[in-house]
């Protein structure tokens, strides 16, 4: 499991939570009621400086 964060248009986090990959992330932050508030999906790289990584965009 991945940890995914979700970002609004300010950068401010509005969920977190683990999904198996990155379609799965994606397609909870457009699925939901929250949608409108995700503008952004990230998630934490594993590797050795373990940052915040871009997972790719909202589409629908």
């Amino acid at each position: 499991m991945t940890s995914y964060r979700f970002l609004d248009a300010m950068g401010n986090v509005v969920e977190e939570g683990d999904f198996d990959d990155h379609a799965a992330a994606l397609a909870w932050a457009r699925d939901g009621d929250h949608d409108e508030d995700v503008q952004r999906v990230e998630y934490l790289d594993p590797g050795a400086q373990r940052d915040w990584r871009w997972a790719g965009p909202l589409l629908d």
